[in-house]
């Protein structure tokens, strides 16, 4: 017969050099976190959506005072050209009222026409620049982020647990979710089933096997890492539960699953020390048999 090993000392193993540990099981700050409870995955899609939102803004206000810039300087120039071309303007007509006396202005007339031509085509060209930055800037501005808008935005992302089902579990009793989940879990459909479990953990009503049924639900759909998390918080909560075999033996084959085969060896060692002579200690000694 081999030692016992305890449960605790089980859970604080860690994984190998390509694995984090699983108490790294629920880091929403882990460049790659796993093992997220429903919560947690809300707020880690919530931090990534408030984090596109930012990226948004800031490029939109870096847009909009480049325009800007553009547009002012551009107003300027025009507003240099206009002045110079009433200026050219009222020259033109002083030389034209000389060239009525004297017919040798003529050619000062003809030159300052051309000058006053151009300028005219030049504001002409400046104008339809201006129309379009205008236009960018209008676009811009219909698909901008206001700061209330903003601000609205980061207050719709608190993270609420949805009403997940068309009958409302949240307003059901303990009774009815409990049957409904066990329900829904016999007739394998694991996604609806945890949500109703999860329902439970809310309410604390049978929290740890609640969480255990949770980690079921995800095992069964190959959510082997999330599946580690809810069973750890499951075992926490009550380590002599009636289940406890099956919850050792299906952590051993996440573990396994996930590529790391020590940990698996001391979850079905465990398995088998604490709860010889049962299904789960059978089939973790044939696992292990397999691994060796």
């Amino acid at each position: 017969m081999r030692p016992l090993v305890h449960l605790s000392f089980l859970l604080s193993i860690t994984l190998s050099a390509t694995e984090p540990s699983v108490f790294g099981a629920g880091d929403l700050n882990s460049p790659t976190p796993y093992g997220l409870t429903h919560e947690e995955k809300l707020i880690l899609e919530n931090k990534k959506e408030i984090q596109t939102v930012i990226q948004k803004n800031s490029a939109q206000n870096a847009k909009v005072e480049t325009v800007s810039e553009r547009l002012d300087g551009m107003q300027g120039i025009l507003e240099g050209l206009s002045q110079r071309s009433n200026e050219q303007t009222l020259t033109l007509q002083k030389l034209q009222e000389r060239v009525l006396s004297d017919g040798n202005a003529s050619s000062g007339v003809e030159d300052l026409g051309k000058q006053v031509a151009a300028n005219r085509e030049n504001i002409a060209q400046f104008k339809t620049l201006l129309e379009e930055l205008s236009r960018v800037v209008d676009e811009i501005n219909s698909n901008y982020v206001s700061k209330e808008q903003f601000a609205s935005l980061i207050k719709q992302l608190k993270v609420n647990l949805p009403e997940t089902s068309v009958q409302s579990p949240a307003k059901m009793t303990n009774t009815a979710l409990e049957k409904e989940a066990n329900r829904l879990f016999g007739q394998k459909q694991y996604s609806e089933a945890q949500k109703y479990f999860e329902q439970m953990v809310q309410k604390k009503h049978k929290v740890a096997e609640s969480l255990f049924m949770i980690g079921e639900t995800q095992f069964e759909r190959k959510g082997y890492k999330e599946a580690v998390s809810s069973y750890k918080e499951s075992a926490s909560k009550n380590e002599k539960a009636l289940y406890m075999p099956t919850l050792l033996l299906h952590s051993g084959i996440s573990m396994e699953k996930t590529g790391d085969s020590a940990t698996a060896k001391a979850f079905y060692q465990a398995t088998i020390s604490k709860y010889g002579g049962t299904g789960a200690a059978k089939e973790a000694q044939e696992r292990l048999a397999k691994l060796k």
